[in-house]
């Protein structure tokens, strides 16, 4: 008896681990997506699935006869459905885990809106959602996707490794994710914003391998201001300044390099080694006041004038004259977006709410009336702490 009861109870321990992988799937039996694209195609949406070909990427296999990507596209009524359809002319069912980007057509972005697309891969739980969702400017996700490029031989690794860079390092452009982007557009006081993507160049041959043979690429990828949005659709674009200047309030901005005239001619490089921003908002005659304050640690790159870097004087004036322009940049954005778009991309609304969350409520579905007459404070801090490897320019002692 007692020999049966351990057999029993060996078998009830032992069953859950030999369950083995019920749900496995061979490497060799998946399309490795990289890059999807969203497009408009009537009333249905057209997916472009930019898959790894694995023998142009694997060393062993010696690869360089053709391209390291292929792509696939459907059509369907819903986004799955499209992409389930991808196996009439794709041998490999499309894996999902490995999406680097997400772009969407301009087309689609304005007519369609992009809510349904962001949800559905929310939900899928093989997507993961550090993907980084991006708009096509004046062209489709398709063709996007289809331009082959230097270095990096899979578009889409170049587009998001392009962007990564770029955000951490330049401050018109910044990075936004699919858990992100869903947060930005369910939350009440914001409103998206997302990264531009255009083809520079003719796009006739930009996903033949004669588009990488030559030093210049003649169709290139180019990462291009900020698209706007109102709830899910797109209503326009910000320019380079406008889109430094919503960086900057968002406190997006790690690392740039810019410009500034000289009091006299000539101009100023600077190299910001730093740079915070804090918001804040509070009531004041039962109206909501924005404060925004910025602090900036930079140094001197280049001098393109005959001023004397090495005075105190001089460099207190670039500051200030620095602190100005930091608050030109970011009234001009704000100003610009009141005008053209009315709606809140800068999070006030949010600041609003976490400062009187009662007096909010009131007033949150109204707000973009709220907006435009929002009064908003500026405070910048500049601080110039290196001046490079010399002091004074020898400008004015060249032969």
């Amino acid at each position: 008896m007692n020999r049966c009861l351990r057999l029993i109870l060996s078998c009830v321990i032992l069953l859950p681990l030999l369950t083995g992988c019920w749900d496995r799937q061979e490497l060799n039996e998946l399309g490795i997506m990289l890059g999807l694209g969203v497009d408009k195609d009537g009333d249905m949406i057209k997916v472009s699935a930019q898959v790894v070909v694995p023998n142009e990427v694997s060393s062993k296999a010696g690869g360089g006869k053709g391209t390291a990507v292929t792509q696939y596209e459907a059509s369907a009524t819903t986004l799955f459905e499209a992409i389930q359809k991808l196996t009439e002319t794709s041998p490999r069912r499309i894996f999902l885990a490995h999406i680097r980007v997400l772009v969407f057509g301009e087309e689609y972005a304005r007519k369609n809106g992009i809510y349904d697309v962001i949800e559905a891969l929310m939900r899928e739980p093989t997507a993961r959602p550090d993907y980084y969702v991006l708009v096509a400017k004046n062209t489709t996700a398709s063709q996007l996707l289809d331009v082959l490029t230097p270095l990096d031989n899979t578009p889409a690794e170049k587009i998001f490794n392009s962007l990564d860079i770029s955000s951490k390092t330049w401050s018109p452009t910044t990075t936004v994710t699919g858990d992100e982007l869903l947060e930005f557009m369910i939350s009440p006081g914001i409103q998206p914003v997302i990264t531009g993507v255009e083809i520079l160049g003719p796009k006739s041959h930009s996903g033949n391998k004669d588009n990488i043979s030559t030093i210049r690429s003649p169709a290139r990828l180019n990462t291009t201001g900020l698209s706007v949005f109102k709830k899910d659709k797109l209503i326009g674009w910000l320019n380079e300044d406008e889109s430094k200047g919503y960086n900057y309030i968002r406190d997006n901005v790690k690392s740039t390099v810019s410009h500034m005239p000289c009091r006299k001619q000539g101009n100023v490089t600077f190299k910001a080694l730093r740079t915070t921003t804090k918001r804040k908002a509070e009531i004041v005659n039962d109206k909501p006041v924005i404060h925004i304050d910025v602090k900036n640690v930079s140094s001197i790159g280049a001098v393109e004038c005959g001023i004397k870097i090495g005075s105190m004087k001089v460099l207190k004036e670039l500051e200030a004259d620095s602190e100005e322009r930091l608050i030109e940049l970011m009234q001009n954005s704000v100003n610009s977006v009141k005008r053209k778009f009315h709606v809140d991309i800068f999070g006030f609304g949010q600041e609003v709410y976490h400062a009187d969350p009662k007096f909010f409520k009131k007033i949150e579905n109204e707000w973009d009336k709220h907006f435009e007459e929002l009064d908003i404070k500026y405070k910048t801090n500049v601080q110039i702490k290196r001046v490079g490897t010399m002091d004074d320019s020898f400008r004015n002692e060249v032969k």
